[in-house]
């Protein structure tokens, strides 16, 4: 779709680590931290709602075997929760959660990972945008109109999206979610089928099992507990050891079996962590660097830089002017 807006392919994967083959491959994954830097591309060389209408275009075929347990559901409900269900398998730095009522049922998005306001906004709104496409596919002629909330305000796009379907939407709300009327949920799907349901659930599974091993090394456990620590300082590798009841020599053993080390997941949650307050905050960089644990703000500059390519001054700089775009 970039492409259809003229631009490059290579300019929009710059910096990302993701490869022009990835393109091609079902079942290529990427990374949070690829997907934030693709993301950043996105808005920096795109159009203002380019990612809503993007999401528009995502039917149910777009996620593979998921779509496929989803597409073969007996209702309309159990499409939801296989949605719910498998949504690691989709995206993983996404959560969904649903809500039935009398009336409504609402589906809420929260992203479970860091991410800066616009590209958050921007990966919320294009799964809303496929929650549309996908519920107007399934339901057909039994389609009601779709209620979706944003947490940010409206924009012109925003109106135009909601103009030429059958949706209201509704920014400045406290969640970002869809409401539709529960009694849709038992419109039974014209493509249900019981043999292939089970038969995508059960390949469902199985991903799901994979998703679970992957994200179970102890690398990654390191770093979620790094990263979610609120004490005043960072964990040591000694803290780390302890709570885990293994030596540091043993912890050290593990972790160059997964081809890292302590040092180095430290340095990628403190890159991380300053991102945010670079980011979240107007704090200047000497009061970053001194929350963050560094002796001044030169070691600060120099670890940040060593890390991402650019001062946390011109890291700084480069979010406003993107945050700036994506308002105007």
């Amino acid at each position: 779709m970039a492409q259809e807006e003229g631009v490059d392919v290579e300019a929009l994967l710059a910096g990302t680590n993701i490869p022009e083959s990835a393109l091609s491959l079902e079942n290529y994954k990427a990374s949070a931290e690829q997907l934030e830097a693709l993301m950043q591309n996105v808005l920096r060389l795109c159009r203002p709602g380019i990612t809503l209408e993007f999401g528009s275009r995502l039917n149910l075929s777009a996620f593979g075997i998921v779509g496929f347990a989803a597409l073969s559901s007996p209702t309309a409900r159990d499409a939801i929760y296989i949605a719910h269900q498998y949504m690691p398998v989709i995206l993983p730095i996404l959560d969904i959660s649903i809500t039935e009522q009398t009336t409504n049922t609402y589906i809420d998005l929260r992203l479970n990972y860091p991410m800066e306001d616009a590209i958050g906004i921007a990966l919320l709104e294009a799964t809303l945008a496929s929650l549309y496409t996908m519920a107007n596919f399934v339901l057909h002629d039994a389609m009601p109109e779709i209620r979706l909330e944003i947490s940010h305000d409206l924009k012109p796009y925003h109106e135009a999206f909601a103009q030429s379907r059958n949706v209201t939407i509704k920014g400045g709300c406290s969640q970002n979610r869809a409401i539709i009327p529960t009694k849709v949920l038992d419109v039974p799907l014209p493509l249900a089928d019981s043999t292939t349901f089970s038969m995508s659930v059960k390949q469902c599974d199985e991903l799901m099992e994979e998703l679970a091993q992957l994200d179970q090394t102890l690398g990654a456990g390191i770093q979620r507990r790094l990263l979610y620590h609120d004490g005043e300082e960072m964990l040591t590798q000694e803290d780390i050891a302890r709570e885990l009841f293994m030596s540091v020599r043993t912890l050290h053993r593990l972790l160059q079996r997964e081809g890292t080390t302590f040092r180095q997941i430290a340095n990628e949650t403190l890159t991380l962590r300053a991102k945010r307050m670079l980011e979240q905050s107007d704090q200047s960089v000497s009061q970053i660097a001194t929350e963050l644990g560094y002796s001044d703000s030169a070691n600060f500059t120099r670890a940040f830089r060593n890390q991402t390519g650019a001062t946390p001054s011109e890291y700084r700089k480069a979010f406003q002017a993107r945050q700036a775009r994506h308002q105007s």
